[in-house]
């Protein structure tokens, strides 16, 4: 048996790596061949995920954590993507393989210590050309590199790099055409019967090409007939926010009759859905009555896969226009429901797009995004019209082929079954992990002998490859960027310039590992124990102060044990004194008062903190939790 530590979205996350991983887990933890344990990001470290299998939250709940995140915007997005608490989870767990599913500037944990020791996959969303730097940088690092969407493994496989594509698991079980009667009350209920309704799936985020296809069906709705009575139906969360579309002002600005574009609305009481008009959040549902209930769906809050097939077969046609993506789910859905899909003919797109897929290619022009350089698609308003009206006017045997196609497309290439089958093929071709090894980061060695000799037969690649091999136990090949870039320099300055930096960088590594600071428990005796903090960062007078103070401090409270918090520098000063009962490297975090002593859910880590650097006119320093002497 593989035991396998799957991090990604939590599975019961309405979001496309939510759903794959729930389609993933659910097959794999029936298989008798495999143990799946998850790790949800975004989900707090703690939490009761209630899953069938073992499951964590990654998000850290630790406040000197918290308060070191919040305050630098780099290090909470690594915490959104467990990077801080996956050691953690890894040294409890001890799976063979790790297994990350999210977008590539999720993988800073590739860089882990543990990296090589234990089996390593990296199955990420590249949705844009050119490929990020970071796919290049963590390829090497893992074992196994999967992506989403074929252009993707195109592109680095010009590159040199041994990746494959492997589709995000699509359970289409639910997804299927429905019989023209029961397609026909459905859209009778919702008033649609008469209507040609185009339709789109999506999050409501920038990168979903709104004002195209709002301009797309105004041009679309311009050549049609009245009897054709077209609507757009777009599900989605239609509140705004700085980084969503603000629909409404959009179907304003372009003359849109506001009755022609459709939102779906859920009722968190009865669970029903109405599509209808956009009117606002917080209307009064159809089926139970309730007031000020029924809103747009959101990454916490939709509808079930039941009623989303509902939605699907309401449609004429589904339209997906976008900017680029990893793979977009929907599409998939939309094809094993029965539908025509038209998508932007880029990026993902080209795996389903084509009519040999069941699709029509959307046509785009290239825009460049700032400062990442991608080429993103601008889909053209008017291929969106054109295709509108080939859809509607298309003869039905025509109609027929193309679903047909779809749902082939769908069962050859993004079954779910088969992706898992594929998945589990590459789990078990890495042994079972030998966990007789030092989790803790290696030190660097600092004093390998080699050749600065440019005509010794080494080639430079081979010889930058050992060094690292050597000095870093670092497993690097011809394509790594250090290798790359390492070949680069010393051509300019020489191999002895570049042993010379990496040898720097070594000591560096083992400096940082000598000072990298212990959680504040570890210092701890044991959960009975009484313990009081002293809090005095510098100077060297105001420390000896302290220390005089000692005597006293432990007169008053015996069953206590004080710890006395400092810059190490001045530790000499008074490691020798008999009332002291450890010494403690004084970080940021221990000015704050309500961290130390606890405050709500956080119990503290001592009974009685005490600030005396900090004066009252700062900060609240005086609490003590009542049992101040």
């Amino acid at each position: 048996m593989h035991k396998v530590l799957f991090i990604s979205n939590f599975s019961k996350a309405v979001t496309g790596f939510g759903k794959n991983m729930k389609n993933v887990l659910r097959r794999l933890h029936e298989d008798p061949d495999i143990e799946v344990v998850e790790a949800a990001n975004g989900v707090r470290f703690g939490a009761d995920l209630r899953t069938p299998w073992t499951s964590y939250g990654t998000f850290p709940i630790k406040p000197s954590t918290l308060q070191e995140i919040n305050s630098d915007p780099y290090k909470k997005r690594l915490a959104e993507y467990g990077n801080y608490t996956i050691d953690e989870i890894i040294e409890k767990e001890k799976p063979d393989v790790v297994v990350g599913i999210e977008d590539i500037w999720a993988f800073d944990w590739a860089k882990k210590p543990w990296i090589g020791k234990i089996g390593s996959v990296i199955w990420t969303t590249l949705d844009s050309l050119p490929i990020l730097d970071q796919a290049y940088t963590v390829a090497p690092l893992v074992d196994k590199f999967l992506v989403w969407a074929s252009f993707a493994e195109e592109e680095m496989n010009k590159k040199g790099f041994d990746v494959e594509t492997l589709h995000g698991a699509v359970d289409y079980s639910s997804f299927h055409r429905l019989p023209d009667e029961e397609r026909q009350k459905l859209r009778a209920d919702h008033g649609l019967e008469n209507s040609f309704v185009t339709g789109f799936v999506f999050k409501n985020q920038l990168r979903k090409s709104v004002p195209n296809l709002l301009e797309g069906f105004k041009q679309f709705k311009e050549k049609c007939s009245p009897e054709d009575n077209p609507k757009l139906l777009l599900h989605t969360d239609w509140k705004v926010d700085q980084n969503t579309w603000d629909i409404v002002k959009y179907v304003e600005e372009k003359g849109i009759d506001k009755n022609d574009i459709l939102a779906t609305y859920i009722c968190p009481k009865c669970k029903n859905f109405s599509i209808r008009p956009y009117n606002g959040e917080n209307q009064t549902c159809d089926h139970c009555g309730t007031k000020d209930s029924m809103v747009t769906k959101s990454n916490a809050f939709g509808v079930t896969e039941e009623q989303l097939n509902s939605i699907y077969n309401i449609m004429d046609v589904y339209c997906h226009p976008f900017t680029s993506g990893g793979q977009e789910l929907p599409i998939q859905e939309a094809k094993a429901a029965g539908l025509i899909t038209l998508v932007t003919e880029y990026s993902c797109g080209l795996d389903s797009c084509y009519e040999k897929d069941g699709g029509i290619p959307l046509k785009w022009v290239e825009y460049r995004e700032p400062m990442t350089r991608f080429i993103k698609a601008t889909t053209l308003p008017e291929s969106i019209c054109e295709n509108l009206i080939r859809v509607k006017d298309m003869p039905q045997d025509e109609k027929d082929s193309l679903v047909s196609k779809a749902q082939k497309c769908i069962k050859d290439r993004f079954d779910a079954d088969k992706t898992v089958a594929r998945l589990k093929e590459i789990i078990q071709s890495f042994p079972n992990t030998n966990w007789d090894f030092d989790f803790e980061e290696k030190l660097a060695n600092t004093d390998i002998e080699v050749s600065f000799d440019t005509n010794d037969g080494v080639d430079s690649k081979d010889w930058l490859i050992d060094i690292y091999d050597r000095m870093f136990d670092k497993k690097l090949n011809d394509l790594s960027i250090e290798i790359i870039k390492g070949v680069q320099i010393i051509k300019d300055k020489g191999r002895g310039f570049v042993y010379e930096y990496l040898r720097r960088h070594a000591l560096e590594k083992n400096q940082k590992i000598h000072q990298k600071p212990k959680d504040i428990t570890e210092y701890f005796e044991g959960e009975d124990e009484k313990r009081i903090v002293v809090v005095m960062p510098e100077s060297a007078g105001d420390v000896l102060m302290m220390n005089s103070l000692m005597q006293g401090l432990k007169e008053k409270y015996p069953e206590y044990n004080i710890y006395f918090v400092t810059n190490p520098v001045f530790f000499p000063m008074i490691e020798d004194s008999p009332y002291i009962h450890k010494l403690l490297p004084f970080k940021r975090e221990m000015e704050n008062l309500l961290l130390l002593e606890g405050q709500g859910d956080h119990k503290g880590y001592f009974d009685i903190a005490f600030l005396p650097f900090v004066g009252t006119q700062k900060y609240l320093n005086y609490m003590h939790n009542g049992l101040d002497r």
